[in-house]
C-alpha cells in the first residue's frame, strides 16, 4: 500500500510540476525589470526601454507619477520623467504589485487569492520597512512576490486547493502538510518551481522556495529579512493560511527592535493604507 501509496503522490507531484511550468507568466515587460539589477549603471536606460514596449504598463507609470500621492507642480508627461521621479524600485515595485494584482483576479475573485494578495501586501511593506532600517533597501518587491507558490498551486490545483488551504491551522507547517498529502510538494517547492518556469532572478527564486527557512548567521541578510517579514505579516493579522492563534511578534534584536517604524501598530497601519489605495 505505501508504495502505491508513493507511486500516486509522485505521479501527482509530476502532473502539478508540468502545470506549474505552463502557467501563465506575469508579462514580459514585469519579467524584464525584475531582472535589471538596480546596481547596473545603465539601470535607467534599460527601465525605460522596457517600458517603451509596453504602453499599458507605461500608462499606469505616468498615472501614479501624477497622482495625489507622489504629484508636483509640474506635471510628468515622459517616461524618464516619471521613473526619475519615482526612483527604480519603487517603479519596479509598482510593476510587480499590478502583474500580482492582475494574477490574484483569476479564478473569479476567490476569497483564498484575496488572501494571497494581502499577505503578500503586508510582507512587502514590512519587508521595506525592515530593509531601510536595516540599511539593506529595496526588498519590497522580494515581500511581495515570496509566496508566489501560493497562487501557483491556487492556479495549478484550483478550488480543491483553495478549499483544504482555507481550513485552519495551527501553525504554517500543518498547511504544508496538507499541500504534501495534496500535491506531493508544499508551496515553497512550488515556489522555486514557478521561480524557473517565470524567469525570475535569483534572489526572488531563493525567496520564494525558502521563506521558511532562517538562514544561519546574517551571511544572507535579505532572506533574513524577509523570512522575518513574512512572520510580521502572520502576527499582524495578514496569514500566509488561517491560523487558530495569531503567532508571536518576531524577534528583531536591539537595534531595531526599539524603532518607531518597526512597531505593529505602525506597520498595521500602513499596511492597511496600502491595501486600501491599492485596491483589495
Amino acid at each position: 500500500m505505501d508504495r502505491v501509496n508513493s507511486a500516486e503522490t509522485q505521479n501527482t507531484c509530476a502532473v502539478i510540476a508540468g502545470k506549474l511550468s505552463r502557467l501563465p507568466p506575469f508579462g514580459p515587460a514585469v519579467l524584464k525589470l525584475l531582472n535589471i539589477s538596480l546596481d547596473d549603471e545603465s539601470a535607467l536606460r534599460l527601465f525605460e526601454d522596457v517600458f517603451k514596449s509596453d504602453p499599458a504598463l507605461t500608462a499606469e507609470l505616468l498615472v501614479i507619477a501624477n497622482s495625489a500621492a507622489f504629484g508636483g507642480r509640474s506635471r510628468v508627461q515622459t517616461i524618464g520623467v516619471a521613473i526619475r521621479y519615482l526612483g527604480l524600485e519603487r517603479v519596479r515595485s509598482m510593476a510587480a504589485t499590478s502583474a500580482l494584482r492582475s494574477q490574484t483576479k483569476r479564478g473569479q475573485r476567490h476569497e483564498y487569492l484575496a488572501s494571497v494578495w494581502a499577505h503578500g501586501i503586508a510582507s512587502a511593506v514590512a519587508a521595506e520597512a525592515l530593509g531601510v532600517a536595516s540599511g539593506c533597501p529595496d526588498l519590497y518587491t522580494l515581500g511581495l512576490t515570496h509566496d508566489l507558490g501560493r497562487l501557483g498551486l491556487f492556479l495549478a490545483g484550483g478550488e480543491p486547493y483553495a478549499g483544504e488551504l482555507s481550513k485552519e491551522f495551527a501553525d504554517v507547517e500543518q498547511a504544508n502538510h496538507v499541500e504534501r498529502n495534496l500535491f506531493g510538494m508544499t508551496h515553497c517547492e512550488a515556489g522555486a518551481l514557478v521561480a524557473a518556469a517565470w524567469g525570475f532572478p535569483d534572489n526572488l527564486a531563493v525567496c520564494m522556495g525558502e521563506h521558511h527557512i532562517m538562514p544561519a548567521g546574517v551571511r544572507d541578510k535579505p532572506r533574513c529579512l524577509i523570512v522575518t517579514a513574512c512572520q510580521m505579516a502572520d502576527s499582524l493579522g495578514f496569514p500566509e493560511v488561517p491560523l487558530s492563534e495569531p503567532p508571536g511578534w518576531p524577534e528583531l534584536g536591539t537595534a531595531l527592535g526599539h524603532l518607531s517604524q518597526l512597531e505593529p501598530e505602525a506597520l498595521w497601519d500602513e499596511i492597511t493604507r496600502r491595501i486600501a489605495d491599492l485596491g483589495s
